[in-house]
């Protein structure tokens, strides 16, 4: 009798952490084989999956040197739970005298409300249950208690390698190295899986649109407008800005603990001003998670999300743009705000300097800290004020 997995997962694409996880589950459970079954179902249900043909041969060629790794060709349609209890159905006629396990994560077994459907899998098979955390492995512990022994819980540290942060490497035609086995990533190159017109917002927007909720989300996607406008007037780039927009609030619902963590893996110690100020925090570690676990290269866009709620002295004019998106989106209804969003399409700099002065006199009459950053970019904007008044001056005399 031998110990098989049965693993489903959408493997969009399969990478790394994936064989990593496979192999681990493989030693530390005693698998004498894993079957990889590709699903149409994702967590993320906005997720835009390529032909299920094109993530089978990438699962063959990451897998064609290990012996107890193998594809099962399920259906192609295999897109809703109830074929789960099918396929298992399926595979434990041909492993009939074979102990089955499925291995399913956490969240994708909640999303799929298994657990109130376990005594149906438990006719084929146990589960193998994986965890990320300490939140989901406690979760999970009181989900499955009453199903003791037929539930085993795996926890695993996560890693940013995912298939999210492949894809949009190969939106950016960056390389993948390291992240996927390279015959994979040859497949994707040769194939364009992930490199079709307009995939790296369409990608973005997906991972805005799957972490926030639909107020926060709705905002982003005005301020993505806003900020493609902007740029087409100030002749920035315009698909960089709507990425920018899409993303700058990413992490915004994220509690404060996680935020820091955040910020504290990454080795950034934050200044007196900023541990007193926690509604800045998320565009600090906005910037860090969208290079980190999103695979976001781009400086211009990083810096924007970063400086969007502080700005800072000699901000360039895409970070001005990122910026004052945020304050006129068409969701802001503040009394000033349709004055703002006359001058920001005729004067940048007018309109940072506008809103500067709104945003420090509310925080003034809070008696809220402000960041050194907000005065010094205020500052410079005065006195390029002035400056630019006097050179007016000196000419019309």
């Amino acid at each position: 009798m031998s110990n098989i997995g049965v693993f489903i997962q959408v493997f969009n694409p399969i990478h790394n952490g994936h064989m990593l996880l496979m192999n681990k589950l493989k030693d530390k459970l005693g698998l004498d084989k894993i079957l990889l079954v590709l699903s149409n179902i994702s967590r993320n249900k906005y997720e835009q999956l390529p032909l299920i043909e094109d993530r089978r041969n990438m699962c063959r060629l990451a897998t064609k040197n290990c012996e107890r790794f193998e594809i099962y060709d399920s259906e192609k349609n295999f897109k809703d739970s109830g074929q789960i209890f099918n396929i298992l159905q399926k595979i434990k006629n041909k492993f009939y005298f074979d102990g089955l396990h499925l291995i399913i994560e956490y969240g994708l077994m909640i999303f799929l409300n298994l657990c109130y459907a376990c005594g149906n899998i438990f006719n084929f098979a146990s589960i193998i249950l994986i965890v990320f955390s300490q939140e989901e492995y406690l979760s999970a512990k009181k989900k499955i208690k009453k199903f003791g022994k037929n539930v085993v819980i795996v926890k695993f540290e996560m890693s940013n390698i995912s298939s999210e942060y492949a894809r949009i490497r190969f939106a950016q035609g960056l390389s993948c190295f390291g992240y996927l086995n390279s015959d994979v990533e040859k497949y994707v190159l040769k194939n364009g899986v992930y490199c079709q017109k307009g995939a790296l917002f369409r990608e973005c927007f997906d991972a805005s649109r799957n972490r926030l909720s639909v107020k926060r989300f709705t905002h982003c996607q005005m301020v993505a407008k806003a900020a493609k406008g902007l740029a087409k007037i100030y002749h920035e780039d315009e698909k960089k800005a709507e990425i920018a927009g899409i993303l700058h609030d990413i992490v915004k619902e994220k509690d404060k603990k996680s935020l820091l963590r955040i910020i504290q893996d990454e080795g950034k110690v934050l200044s007196p001003v900023e541990k007193s100020s926690p509604k800045i925090w998320h565009a600090i570690a906005g910037a860090i998670y969208c290079k980190k676990w999103l695979g976001i290269e781009s400086q211009e866009i990083l810096n924007a999300i970063l400086y969007h709620t502080t700005a800072r002295e000699n901000m360039t004019k895409f970070e001005k743009i990122i910026y004052i998106a945020d304050c006129i989106s068409d969701d802001r209804k503040y009394g000033e705000v349709d004055f703002e969003r006359k001058l920001a399409k005729s004067d940048l700099d007018m309109a940072l300097l506008f809103h500067l002065k709104l945003s420090i006199k509310q925080l003034c009459e809070k008696n809220c800290s402000i960041h050194p950053a907000t005065i010094d970019c205020y500052n410079q904007l005065c006195h390029n004020f002035k400056k630019k008044c006097k050179e007016q001056g000196d000419k019309l005399e």
